[in-house]
């Protein structure tokens, strides 16, 4: 099983229903690497609730920080069947970071305020 990884905006008018608009490259991690993104972004997400692209994008780059830094840190965190792990998880989030960077400032969504897009896990 894996995480379905969206970017979006909120529709006008309907309660908790968001338009999406894009994805990251790595869109689809391994359930396997939770511990290491929660631990590394010190942030306890929950799957299918979208979070404002300002807040995501800090603990994106924590956890970047964090797995490029001090990536012993987090093996013990690492899956016994090896599927997901350190690299998968700096992988998709810098994937995140990419998004955010190239697609989102510079793509066909750059006339969308910053505080009106969404992400969800």
């Amino acid at each position: 099983m894996s995480y379905d990884i969206r970017f979006g905006v909120k529709v006008a008018g309907i309660e908790d229903c968001y338009a999406v608009i894009g994805e990251p490259e790595f869109s689809s991690p391994t359930y396997n690497n939770r511990p290491i993104f929660v631990e590394s972004m010190n942030w306890d997400y929950t799957q299918g609730e979208w979070y404002p692209l300002d807040f995501v994008e800090e603990k994106v780059n924590r956890g970047i920080d964090e797995l490029t830094n001090e990536p012993q840190k987090y093996k013990h965190l690492e899956p016994d069947n090896k599927w997901g792990g350190v690299e998968s998880s700096l992988e998709a989030l810098k994937s995140i970071k990419q998004w955010i960077t190239d697609e989102y400032r510079w793509g066909w969504n750059v006339d969308i305020p910053k505080n009106c897009v969404y992400m969800r896990w």
